[in-house]
């Protein structure tokens, strides 16, 4: 790396307050009660901590392309790039990527940036790390260069999402790190097929939901930050609503197009 980047990171380490500020333009482009974009379909802005993410949890594990020696190289440039502009910034690579490499004119990305700020579009899939399952358990299945140059740069909490499961198979969780009850019940019996296969647990299943990780695991996951749950109509939980009703009959017909999150704290009962 540069000399300006090991002194901008020996300055950065020195200030206690300077992950709220790299992680401030997510705020600004994810949805959610966190996030500040109205899109309808923004992905709601959720963080799990770093360390509930090692080395085992990358796609391939501790072989994983990006722990390789070789990409260390493309690492550095992501560290290089979250210290000078945020993580997904305006000026950062995330919008003006030509590949690997940037674009000198930052006009195109710098207009992306000020939409999704605005609420005229969002992000999408795989603008953060995301988190899938396997036979045994869970993986980050997207980001994982991201994830790396942000574990070596000491974050203590990462963002990322989830798209429940694949392939229609609820699949198990980790002992570590098990999936919430909440979210177990939303899956259900992968033996059981749903009545509607366009309805709330048949869409579930296909990965249709962006579901943030404090709900996936049932918990909050960053301590100050709460937990996100659906915010459903007033006589509906996620831990009582109905999984199974015909799509045109259901009470969630609007939650299911347009899903919405809100967060609650700990001591917070009434939900």
């Amino acid at each position: 790396m540069s000399d300006a980047f090991d002194t901008a990171w020996e300055i950065a380490k020195a200030d206690t307050g300077m992950w709220d500020e790299i992680y401030a333009p997510l705020y600004d482009v994810f949805g959610g009660e966190r996030g500040r974009n109205t899109d309808k379909h923004a992905f709601p802005l959720d963080f799990i901590q770093t360390k509930d993410v090692p080395l085992e949890r990358h796609y391939g594990g501790k072989n994983a392309m990006a722990l390789l020696p070789h990409h260390q190289g493309y690492v550095e440039d992501i560290m290089q790039d979250i210290l000078e502009y945020g993580m997904m910034g305006r000026d950062s690579q995330w919008w003006h990527r030509d590949g690997r490499k940037r674009k000198k004119d930052l006009t195109e990305g710098r207009i992306k940036f000020d939409e999704n700020k605005a609420g005229l579009r969002n992000p999408g899939g795989v603008s953060i790390p995301m988190i899938g399952s396997t036979p045994d358990g869970w993986q980050i299945n997207e980001g994982n260069h991201r994830v790396h140059a942000l574990r070596r740069l000491n974050a203590p909490y990462i963002p990322a999402y989830s798209q429940a499961t694949e392939y229609e198979k609820p699949k198990p969780f980790s002992p570590d790190l098990p999936m919430g009850a909440e979210m177990r019940r939303w899956t259900g019996n992968s033996q059981e097929r749903p009545r509607d296969p366009y309805g709330f647990q048949s869409r579930l299943r296909e990965g249709k939901f962006t579901i943030p990780p404090s709900f996936l695991f049932g918990r909050e996951l960053v301590p100050g930050m709460g937990k996100l749950i659906p915010d459903l109509p007033k006589e509906l939980s996620a831990s009582d609503m109905p999984l199974d009703e015909i799509r045109g009959l259901s009470k969630l017909r609007d939650w299911q197009d347009y899903p919405k999150w809100k967060k609650i704290d700990l001591d917070d009962k009434d939900y």
